[in-house]
């Protein structure tokens, strides 16, 4: 029996070896993601017209609503570090993975402050609220049984993106979802 897990274990490192972990890291990309394109379709269809990765505000907001000034980001539950069952932190090289996704949260907190300075409203999505659409449907019982709910826990994506459009164009200070 023991042989069998120190074998399955192996096999389980074995697919990683075809790709260094740097090809699979340059692999991740931050603009135009799955989770990303399905809101933009969801929003486009809404009416709304939007300009993607404004770079001149804080953060670069993935979606900008000029017309209602709504930011909106839509998070990878990993990098943001939600508290899912997508938020999962390596466990070689701890300090520097700690390090970045502790940067990470305070970044997100910086910038959602500075927007609200400058009176722009601000949404974030989890892609975990998007998981249905992204081909993980038992993503959601993961998130059902996480410790931390889920942004969209109990909501159908279609839910989801429906509130996002009614935080659009209501006075709502931020939303996450």
């Amino acid at each position: 029996m023991q042989k069998r897990k120190s074998q399955n274990r192996k096999r389980k490192h074995a697919k990683h070896k075809a790709l260094t972990r740097s090809e699979m890291m340059q692999a991740v990309h931050s603009e135009d993601t799955k989770p990303e394109i399905i809101v933009r379709k969801a929003l486009f269809q809404a009416g709304f017209r939007y300009r993607l990765h404004r770079r001149d505000l804080p953060g670069t907001p993935d979606i900008f609503v000029q017309k209602y000034g709504v930011a909106i980001f839509v998070n990878g539950c990993f990098w943001h570090q939600h508290g899912c069952k997508l938020t999962t932190r390596p466990k070689s090289n701890t300090d520097f993975w700690n390090n970045k996704f502790d940067t990470n949260i305070v970044r997100d907190i910086k910038t959602q402050h500075k927007l609200s300075l400058m009176g722009i409203r601000s949404a974030t999505v989890w892609e975990c609220s998007l998981s249905r659409d992204l081909g993980r449907a038992d993503l959601t019982k993961n998130c059902a049984d996480s410790t931390k709910n889920c942004a969209g826990q109990g909501m159908s994506v279609e839910m989801v993106l429906e509130r996002l459009v009614d935080f659009i164009r209501s006075d709502e200070e931020t939303i996450e979802l």
